[in-house]
């Protein structure tokens, strides 16, 4: 269509130049204008937009009123109209790549192991242990000990001497004796006092400062004898009840102990004893006599 107007212009044209005009004829001047218009397209990737032709501008005709001239005038020829410039070419379609994407795949972790039951030991039965020999008794066979020896029998008394003024004083009972004389008066001797706690004496019972006792000396006592089957002391002196005498003043009294510091027949007392037979309580040496009870 562009080109049939073109064409028909240039064919105007040029008649209008081989044909002579009249002064007052009207001349028609046909210009034609060629508007390009650039559209831009947006491409995606997934569509293809479809080319759009360009629509041509319409064609404009304004009226060229004629100049008056006094000699025919001739209209330069018309250029032909530039042809349209060719729509740009699409836009290249750029494939879209997929990148595979990397999974990191855990590795399976193994299952732990079950240890397997180690096997049980048998048990193993102890050894037979030897019993040890029992051990055998027999007892001993038990001596008889000797019993003591019978105390000797008392000298006989000296005959009496011819009467004096005073009388004599009686003889002392040999030492170590261990045998007791009846009717025996012993005089002049030392007599001291002891205490007593509760322990055990020479003749083996409790003795007490409360009780009416005294204690023999080592020489008169002779040696301590004991029962072999009740364990009693067996001693003459044992259990013997005295009469002691001083200034004027007389207790009885049992003997039930041994004096190992004393001499002679010297007597150590009780302090029941001391103070009924002296009314002191200082402790001191005395001298006073006694004599056995029947």
């Amino acid at each position: 269509m562009k080109t049939s107007a073109v064409l028909a212009s240039l064919l105007l044209s040029l008649s209008a130049v081989a044909a002579p005009v009249d002064k007052r004829a009207l001349v028609i001047h046909t210009e034609t204008v060629v508007e390009t218009v650039v559209v831009y397209t947006t491409v995606y990737e997934d569509d293809t937009v479809p080319e759009t032709a360009p629509t041509p501008a319409p064609e404009v005709v304004s009226p060229v009123q004629p100049s008056p001239s006094p000699s025919p005038s001739s209209n330069p020829p018309v250029a032909p109209a530039p042809s349209p410039a060719p729509p740009p070419p699409p836009a290249p379609v750029v494939p879209v790549v997929e990148q595979p994407t990397s999974v990191n795949t855990p590795a399976p972790v193994p299952a732990p192991e079950t240890p397997s039951p180690s096997p049980t030991p048998a048990p193993v039965a102890p050894a037979p242990v030897p019993e040890a020999p029992k051990p055998t008794t027999s007892e001993a066979p038990v001596v008889p000990l000797p019993a003591p020896a019978a105390p000797a029998p008392a000298p006989p008394a000296p005959a009496p001497a011819a009467p004096v003024d005073s009388a004599p004083a009686a003889p002392e009972k040999p030492a170590g004796s261990g045998s007791t004389s009846s009717g025996q008066t012993f005089s002049n001797v030392d007599i001291t006092i002891y205490d007593n706690n509760g322990s055990f004496g020479a003749c083996g019972t409790e003795l007490h400062d409360t009780d009416m006792i005294v204690a023999l000396a080592k020489p008169a006592w002779g040696e301590s004898t004991y029962d072999v089957m009740t364990g009693a002391s067996t001693n003459p002196w044992c259990g013997q009840k005295i009469k002691v005498e001083y200034q004027g003043n007389s207790i009885e009294a049992t003997i039930m102990d041994m004096c190992p510091g004393c001499l002679k027949h010297d007597i150590d007392l009780s302090l029941a004893a001391w103070k009924a037979l002296t009314g002191l309580d200082e402790k001191t040496r005395l001298k006073a006599s006694w004599s056995p009870i029947s």
